[in-house]
């Protein structure tokens, strides 16, 4: 049996009208796309449900922002090829998500094809922000267009909610953070980040403040104004198998404050590379002198390879950490070009420094034209390490 278009529109109208949990954003009247994707979520019944705006291709348009979920309606919101220029901060609720098409995580102009995108003369303080707790972002690029909107802020904002995932996404083009992971006292732990790429922001491509137990893999932070990461007050961070590379300052920057309860104590940076950063790849600032407190101590270096950068002016070192102790730095590589050597392959330096273990790392920044290879303070214990001859 052929169904008329009557028909069709009976059955559509009937099925809204009994709260089908699947609903199709181009099935609603509006003004731009963020009003249809409004009307849409708001249709769907209060146990929550999927958001198909898919058949939004191409460029549209969000005047004044939406809301991805409720407190105890969760929804999803399905993306397809779409440039969504947003004038307003798109937010996203507990347990809900926005979903783009299956791609890997963009690179400059590549981008997946589901973009979100910052209006050109916008001032967003934050283009896409995570409220609630289990809210996930998956395949998307969210582009703070940097250029045409120079008074952003933050690219994707997690605030205040606990194990957020994101999974192929890219913050790019942000005039400050590409990410940022912000608890005013830990509410958003535990979030885990794969196979991201932060790249070409203003400032740093990730941010986490007061935040522990953050992991992060398989991903890229790269060329980015300042920093690749930076880790304020934000302890036991799992950094692993990533790239940080042509940063104009450093790789990963460890700091923190001793106000606050957290602090940035025991990182754990394994199996990553580290490349064409402009500083130091690694840099650990471990005490607060105001407060005259250990804040980044207890740290796991274990197991990457620092390639030397051709950005890097001289005086500069792949590792150095001032005033922290208790770290554990095994089993690293460190193969600097002579064009641009690093000072030392690990500085250790100040005089509230704690005992530190270095052993099993291969370095030859004096054979490539570096001041040395390793430096201590009194109390650094140095076990084998391969150096310079």
């Amino acid at each position: 049996m052929r169904l008329t278009g009557l028909a069709i529109t009976i059955s559509l109208l009937s099925g809204l009208a009994h709260g089908q949990a699947v609903l199709r954003a181009d099935q609603y009247a509006g003004t731009d796309a963020g009003e249809k994707i409004k009307k849409c979520m708001d249709a769907l019944p209060a146990t929550g449900g999927v958001c198909d705006a898919r058949n939004l291709t191409g460029n549209q348009t969000v005047e004044t922002g939406f809301t991805v979920g409720a407190a105890s309606k969760p929804v999803e919101l399905m993306l397809g090829p779409v440039n969504l220029v947003t004038k307003a901060t798109i937010h996203v609720r507990a347990k809900s998500s926005i979903v783009g098409m299956p791609a890997s995580a963009g690179i400059a102009s590549d981008q997946s094809p589901s973009v979100i995108k910052a209006a050109d003369g916008s001032r967003l303080s934050v283009i896409v922000q995570l409220d609630g707790p289990f809210a996930v972002l998956q395949d998307l690029t969210v582009d703070g267009n940097k250029k045409g909107a120079p008074q952003g802020n933050v690219g994707i904002l997690v605030m205040n909610a606990n194990r957020v995932e994101m999974f192929r996404v890219t913050a790019q083009n942000v005039p400050k953070y590409g990410i940022e992971i912000y608890s005013d006292n830990n509410e958003s732990c535990c979030a885990k980040l794969s196979k991201m790429m932060a790249i070409a922001n203003g400032e740093a491509g990730l941010h986490l403040a007061n935040t522990a137990d953050v992991f992060i893999s398989l991903s890229e932070f790269e060329d980015n104004g300042k920093n690749g990461v930076e880790l304020n007050n934000s302890p036991t961070t799992r950094l692993e198998h990533s790239d940080f590379g042509g940063n104009l300052e450093d790789g990963i920057r460890v700091y923190g404050s001793g106000q606050s309860r957290l602090q940035s104590n025991r990182q754990i940076i394994v199996g990553n590379q580290f490349g064409n950063n402009a500083h130091y790849d690694i840099d650990i600032q471990g005490f607060d002198y105001n407060a005259k407190k250990h804040v980044a101590t207890g740290h796991l270096i274990s197991s990457n390879e620092f390639i030397g950068s051709d950005k890097r002016p001289s005086g500069y070192d792949a590792i150095h950490i001032t005033d922290s102790g208790e770290n554990n730095i095994v089993g690293n590589t460190f193969s600097a070009g002579a064009e641009h050597p690093y000072r030392y392959c690990i500085y250790i330096e100040g005089s509230n420094e704690l005992p530190d273990q270095v052993n099993g790392n291969f370095c030859t920044a004096v054979k490539a034209g570096g001041k040395g290879d390793y430096k201590g303070t009194s109390n650094t214990v140095f076990g084998t390490n391969s150096a310079s001859k």
